[in-house]
């Protein structure tokens, strides 16, 4: 008797103790204890701040942030944005109102005045702005500035886990990093062993490429693309050079002329485009040329996701017999509708790309 009633104890002390520590649970989203005293964050630049809670008022920067904010249904908790994603009222649903608008996107640009008025937890900016003087006129008013830096691919897992993090989200931010993780991990699984095709990348103006360490080389590099100007320097180029180096595929997003927005370009703005690149002098004897292997993608679609949308549309367009499951139209369908609570838009890619491609 004793025996059983020692075995019953030990029993319950296991499971106070499983639910005390989180026995079972996945640490790496899992949703924050508000009732701890201080919630600690690493921000993308390896600074740790410190907050009292989860945030429940926050003003963003950036575009690429205030959507990853939205897929993981912290939209509400924005009170403050730079002008960039204010000017996108579509893609927002008219979410954002002149009195949240906290100035132009630069960080010398905002009014800070306006920003200690809408009364933040945080200001959640990326390191390209003037952080350093943004954290030093902030942080008196008990403002903590968070530097996310979401326009980078390969950092998009860490981004969301941090935005999850801040707002107290960390179930939905898990759900919506596995869904595109598992896209990736299928593009990887299935390319593994199959020989990269080249690819000259461009991005708006004629000769914008992508090289290491810019904004756009990891959505091309996840794709698989062998990225024919991988080896440069600088991201602007000699568009003579794109002969010499004859690309077996094509890959431009918009054009500078053409909004960037929820809305795509019209069909004759994507012809225009399209032929323009095949009446570059000395373009019609590049490869992708002569076999049609050009697509377009507007700027709207190429970045969501961190611009891993981008990179699903870029993998299928380089390898359609290797990845027969890849369905880029349907994941960018599933972006608008499950993670951004917008109507699907056909029309964003040229040649356009059709649900269930």
């Amino acid at each position: 008797m004793l025996r059983k009633i020692s075995l019953l104890f030990l029993s319950f002390v296991i499971i106070f103790a499983c639910i005390v520590t989180g026995c079972g649970k996945n640490e790496k989203y899992s949703e924050i204890d508000s009732a701890k005293e201080n919630l600690i964050v690493t921000d993308s630049i390896g600074r740790k701040i410190s907050l009292k809670k989860p945030v429940s008022r926050a003003v963003i920067m950036n575009a690429y942030n205030a959507e990853l904010i939205n897929a993981i249904g912290a939209i509400n908790q924005v009170v403050g944005v730079d002008y960039y994603i204010y000017q996108d009222q579509e893609g927002f649903k008219h979410r954002f109102t002149k009195d949240m608008l906290i100035g132009q996107s630069k960080g010398s640009d905002l009014n800070y005045e306006k920003i200690i008025e809408l009364k933040p937890e945080v200001v959640i900016m990326t390191s390209n702005y003037n952080w350093q003087d943004a954290e030093k006129k902030l942080k008196p008013f008990g403002i903590e500035v968070i530097n996310v830096n979401a326009y980078y691919t390969d950092k998009f897992e860490e981004n969301v886990k941090l935005l999850g993090q801040i707002f107290g989200k960390g179930k939905n931010a898990e759900e919506f990093a596995d869904y595109f993780l598992s896209k990736l991990a299928y593009i990887n699984k299935q390319l593994q062993n199959v020989p990269k095709r080249s690819v000259y990348y461009e991005y708006r103006t004629a000769g914008r490429t992508t090289v290491p360490g810019d904004y756009f080389y990891e959505m091309v590099k996840l794709a698989h693309g062998d990225n024919i100007f991988k080896d440069a320097k600088n991201n602007t180029i000699d568009i003579e050079s794109v002969v010499e180096k004859n690309p077996q595929y094509i890959v431009k997003v918009s054009d500078a002329n053409v909004y960037s927005s929820y809305v795509p370009p019209t069909e004759a703005e994507h012809k225009h485009i399209f032929e323009e690149i095949g009446a570059r002098p000395g373009w019609d004897q590049i490869e992708a040329v002569k076999n049609k292997k050009v697509l377009l993608l507007s700027h709207y679609v190429h970045g969501g996701a961190s611009k891993l949308v981008g990179t699903m549309y870029i993998a299928k367009f380089l390898y359609p017999e290797y990845l027969p499951d890849l369905h880029p139209e349907n994941v960018f369908q599933d972006w608008l509708t499950k993670y951004q609570h917008l109507d699907y838009i056909a029309g964003h890619t040229y040649p356009a790309y059709k649900l269930g491609e």
